[in-house]
């Protein structure tokens, strides 16, 4: 184990602002998945449901410190990967990338079934409406998730570059949209079903709180903050603490927006009819008369989902050329985007309507990764010195954390654990 780098106290020639690493945190965590939090916190409602989030909230930005602690001991520009190979081993550092591909995999997967949910609200259902939709003609999801991954993937091979400048654009029609849907949501919102808590019950808060990881998960960012920032960890830990902060607000006001128009029995017919996104903005679309709020709804949904499917499909493809060396061969990234592509697409025609599960499944891949395994690095780095009853307690509470999540998940799938309805 290395010893701690020493670096001279020194000031950034170009100072970075705050703001730019709050904002990377931010961008980071909030995406499609948001989502998913309505849907799986129609048990525990408003309330519990802010709490828990707070609560998950609380528990990333220990453990991303937890990492930021081994991170400043190694040279800027570590990679994730390079931490865990060099404190916990090569051989657990493959089983963490084993765990985080799995979560892109499986974040691909949710988003093309997202998507496909996106193209059959607003695009066929207008389609059917107008006099042009050939009559018996039927379009399944199954062929809307081809399509939305198709051409999602097209776009991914044309180089990080492009995909930039799109995500660059795609996140500020986000922004716009979601202040525009939200901010005339929320003021016609109705308090009494906010904060009706009828049957809400603790019980449920549980089987959301794997959802509830996915949505913060920021741990992989924290080299990439660290080397912004040139390991100066006060900035860090504000860029952190503020970004999160960020999406915890973000998502508080989104549950006003859903919670405080679509009552808990009728969330039962959001989840019958599929209980995906586009199942959701449906639902929304009839609590208000106005056609802005309504037009507003349409393209954040379709605007988060994009963004978001571009991001991780960047990230996975890349991901696979640097682990299987394709840049050796011709139509690297051709080849890349394919093995990117082809297991989620294959699951997206198999179970087309596995948006909130995809999510929560990635939840647990999160809870190993960016909680079970910084702390388990934290413990290594400090093996040597004496640790205090604070650090103690942070590093057990996020390790406890990430197996609670993991057996939460579990519990989930053997039906242990009580879920609404």
């Amino acid at each position: 184990m290395p010893p701690k780098i020493e670096r001279p106290n020194r000031a950034l020639a170009n100072p970075r602002p705050l703001w730019h690493g709050t904002m990377l945190v931010a961008g980071g965590a909030i995406g499609a998945g948001m989502f998913a939090l309505p849907l799986v916190s129609s048990g525990a409602w408003f309330v519990l449901s802010s709490l828990g989030l707070a609560f998950v909230c609380c528990m990333t930005y220990l453990a991303a410190k937890l990492l930021l602690d081994v991170n400043v001991r190694y040279p800027e520009g570590s990679s994730f990967d390079t931490l865990v190979s060099a404190v916990l081993g090569p051989r657990f550092a493959m089983v963490n990338n084993l765990s985080i591909a799995f979560i892109m995999f499986i974040l691909m997967y949710a988003y093309i079934t997202a998507g496909a949910g996106i193209l059959e609200r607003s695009l066929v259902v207008s389609l059917q409406a107008s006099q042009y939709w050939p009559e018996g003609f039927v379009i399944t999801r199954a062929s809307l998730s081809l399509v939305f991954a198709s051409i999602a993937a097209l776009f991914i091979s044309l180089g990080a570059s492009s995909v930039s400048r799109i995500s660059g654009v795609l996140m500020l029609g986000m922004c716009a949209s979601f202040v525009a849907a939200n901010s005339g949501l929320v003021l016609t919102l109705d308090v009494s079903i906010l904060i009706d808590q009828t049957d809400s019950s603790l019980k449920y808060l549980w089987a959301a709180l794997p959802v509830f990881v996915t949505a913060f998960a920021c741990g992989g960012l924290v080299p990439s903050l660290c080397e912004h920032y040139e390991n100066k960890v006060l900035d860090v830990k504000r860029a952190l603490l503020f970004g999160l902060l960020l999406a915890l607000l973000v998502y508080v006001i989104w549950l006003m927006s859903t919670l405080g128009h679509i009552s808990r029995v009728s969330f039962l017919n959001v989840k019958g009819d599929g209980g995906g996104l586009g199942a959701l903005v449906s639902a929304l679309q009839n609590r208000t008369d106005s056609s802005t709020i309504k037009f507003s709804l349409v393209w954040f949904s379709n605007f988060a989902v994009i963004t978001s499917f571009l991001s991780v499909g960047l990230g996975l493809v890349h991901f696979l050329r640097d682990r299987f060396d394709l840049n050796k061969h011709s139509h690297a990234t051709l080849r890349a985007v394919l093995l990117a592509f082809a297991p989620p697409l294959m699951g997206s025609l198999m179970a087309p309507y596995g948006f909130v599960s995809a999510i929560a499944y990635a939840g647990v891949f999160v809870a190993f990764s960016f909680f079970i395994v910084p702390a388990l690095m934290y413990k290594a780095v400090r093996r040597a010195t004496v640790i205090s009853v604070s650090e103690k307690a942070s590093w057990c509470s996020v390790a406890g954390f990430g197996v609670l999540i993991i057996i939460l998940k579990i519990a989930g799938l053997f039906s242990i654990l009580p879920s609404y309805p």
